[in-house]
Formats: C-alpha cells, sequence, structure tokens
C-alpha cells in the first residue's frame, strides 16, 4: 500500500470531500491526522484498523500550528503530507463587505493554510521529502459574482502553492493544488444558497452531472504519493470540463 506507516494530515475532514479523502487515504495504509471529523468516521476508519488522531480547529497563527504539530507528534513519529481541504463560501458582495465575514472567509480559507505550511513544510523538510496538496476550486482564477472573498481566498491558495512548491522543493517537498468544480455530496445549505449558479455549473459539465468526492480523493492520493515525485507547483483542474465554456453570469 502507498501510504503504509505515514501520516497524512487532511483539515476539514467533516465535509463530503474530507470525509472521502479520510477513507481513501486509510485504504491505502495512511496513519491518519483528521480535523473536526465526525466521531461516526473515526470509530468507522479505526474499525477498519486505521490510526486516527481527531483534532479541533483550524489553527490561524503560527503558535497554533506549531502546537498543532506538536500535538500529532506524541501520537505519530512524524507528518508525511498536508491535504488542505479548508473549503467555506459566504455569499456578499464587495458593496455590502462586513469585517467579520472578511476575517472568517480569510482566516479559514487562507492564513490557516499559510500557518500550516510553513509549520508543517520545515517539519516535512528536515526529513527530505514532504508533500503540500491543496484541494482548491476553479474559482481561484475566474470570479463568482456572489462570493467575492472565497475568490480571493482560492487565488491565494494558489500561490500559496507556487511559491511554496519553489520554496520547499529545495528540500525534497512537492506542493500542487486540485482546482475542483461542482461536485455531488457537497453541502446542502452551500447548494441552496447558490442554486442557480449550482445548477448552471452542473448543466455545463460534458457529461451533464456532477463529481464525485472519492475522485477528487484519487487525484489527491497520487499527489501525496511517491507516484507524483516530477509533479511540482502544479494546478490540476477538476471540473469535468466545465472551464471549458465558463462564463460567469
Amino acid at each position: 500500500m502507498r501510504f503504509s506507516g505515514k501520516t497524512v494530515y487532511i483539515t476539514e475532514a467533516s465535509s463530503a470531500v474530507g470525509e472521502a479523502l479520510a477513507r481513501r487515504f486509510a485504504s491505502e495504509g495512511a496513519n491518519l491526522v483528521l480535523g473536526d471529523a465526525c466521531p461516526c468516521l473515526v470509530k468507522e476508519l479505526e474499525e477498519k484498523g486505521a490510526k486516527v488522531l481527531n483534532v479541533q480547529g483550524a489553527p490561524i497563527h503560527y503558535e497554533q500550528a506549531e502546537a498543532r504539530l506538536a500535538e500529532i507528534l506524541k501520537t505519530f513519529p512524524r507528518v508525511d503530507a498536508l491535504i488542505f481541504n479548508n473549503n467555506k463560501a459566504i455569499k456578499t458582495s464587495i458593496e455590502n463587505l462586513e469585517r467579520a465575514v472578511f476575517d472568517e472567509q480569510m482566516n479559514y480559507n487562507l492564513k490557516s493554510a499559510f500557518v500550516l505550511t510553513r509549520t508543517l513544510g520545515e517539519h516535512m523538510g528536515g526529513y527530505g521529502n514532504g508533500k503540500l496538496v491543496f484541494v482548491s476550486s476553479i474559482h481561484d482564477d475566474k470570479p463568482t459574482g456572489s462570493t467575492p472573498f472565497y475568490s480571493v481566498a482560492k487565488g491565494g491558495i494558489t500561490m500559496l502553492s507556487k511559491e511554496a512548491a519553489l520554496f520547499f522543493g529545495r528540500k525534497g517537498l512537492q506542493s500542487n493544488v486540485i482546482e475542483l468544480g461542482a461536485l455531488e455530496g457537497d453541502d446542502e445549505t452551500f447548494k441552496s444558497e447558490f442554486a442557480g449558479q449550482y445548477v448552471y455549473m452542473e448543466h455545463r459539465i460534458p457529461r451533464d452531472k456532477a463529481g464525485k468526492p472519492e475522485e477528487v480523493a484519487g487525484i489527491a492520493a497520487f499527489l501525496a504519493s511517491e507516484d507524483s515525485n516530477f509533479v511540482n507547483g502544479a494546478s490540476i483542474r477538476a471540473d469535468g470540463g466545465f472551464m471549458l465554456h465558463y462564463r460567469f453570469r
């Protein structure tokens, strides 16, 4: 198994994609550090033989990220891969921006990625190998028209990955992004808030249906494995072909 004896840290393991990621990596032998996972998922994975540490909250300060790493190292000897899966969209506009909404979006979607990348990148760099995988969005370089600060944060994620690819690449790491389109199993609140846009996206995918979280997990497993050692600083678009004829309104 590709991840036997390796430890993979997956943030936002409570989402449909997060759960699919956890199941995929567990099936390939990984030790798991899961961010905010449902206890039922932890139980399911442990019953199948996986070693799981469930951690709470998204670090947004260096001290919190360093404390998170120390917490992990009490259970596992090292971290081999970070799968950054934080993905929160709040409907708003530049005109009607509330500072609290801005801070929430940036802290959760971007700042947490930065502090974890620095902390875990340095940790993995000390071993001369490791993987950084960012589960992002097709809106990292295309506007949504309804969630501007989500798009801004996702654009930041893509550039963070490229900068990490340069810096940590010298220490033996690879850093890559998965740009997601519409997925089956997306949170119902998300789908109801963005119903018009969501239906528009689904029906412009050539196969006429959204992607599956399990398909995303397969891409992440590739990027976190040694099979992708020569892939660094890349963005893999996983949108079923939607962006071939994108328009934002």
